[in-house]
């Protein structure tokens, strides 16, 4: 393996090593089992609806699948299905800004937090891109042969990974309940 195989990820016990996985190893139960359970979140958060294949201008997907080396952890594979929105025509007039907090506003609310004896905690959102906006545009995906849907293509109803505009309808919908 290749240093450029891993990366680290961050949890609530700290950094741990990922280790991305081949293409060749989708077939090992353990990340089949990964690869369904990403189908069903997409699935589960109306993230799509299935359409017939009509010769729309679609975009492709791709799967990142990772090991995870943290301990606890119930499923040893994570896999994400990533729409290939660098291919999509007229992402340009795309908007695609959200918000971010820079290094220093970070160090410095930490700071702040250490200094008055603020108790500071971290959250994880589970498939946050999938629970964002409604897409107000058509983006047409090809489904993964794991979706098994043959001369289907997924028309996008929320955000998704990937797409150009992901992050910002996550930020719109938490803006929102917040």
């Amino acid at each position: 393996d290749t240093l450029d195989n891993f990366f680290l990820e961050s949890s609530p016990h700290g950094m741990f090593p990922v280790q991305k996985v081949s293409p060749k190893d989708y077939g090992m139960p353990e990340v089949k089992d990964a690869i369904d359970a990403e189908i069903a979140k997409y699935k589960s958060f109306k993230a799509f609806q299935e359409v017939e294949d009509e010769g729309q201008q679609s975009i492709p997907t791709r799967w990142v699948v990772t090991e995870q080396f943290e301990s606890g952890k119930n499923e040893p594979y994570k896999a994400r299905l990533c729409i290939r929105g660098d291919l999509e025509k007229g992402k340009d007039t795309v908007r695609s800004d959200s918000p971010t907090a820079s290094k220093e506003a970070i160090k410095l609310a930490l700071i702040i937090a250490a200094n008055e004896g603020f108790k500071v905690q971290s959250g994880d959102i589970k498939s946050a891109y999938l629970q964002g906006e409604q897409l107000r545009r058509k983006i047409y995906v090809k489904p993964p042969k794991e979706a098994n849907a043959a001369g289907k293509l997924w028309l996008l109803l929320q955000g998704a990974y990937g797409i150009v505009d992901g992050g910002r309808l996550f930020y719109l919908r938490l803006s929102e309940k917040l």
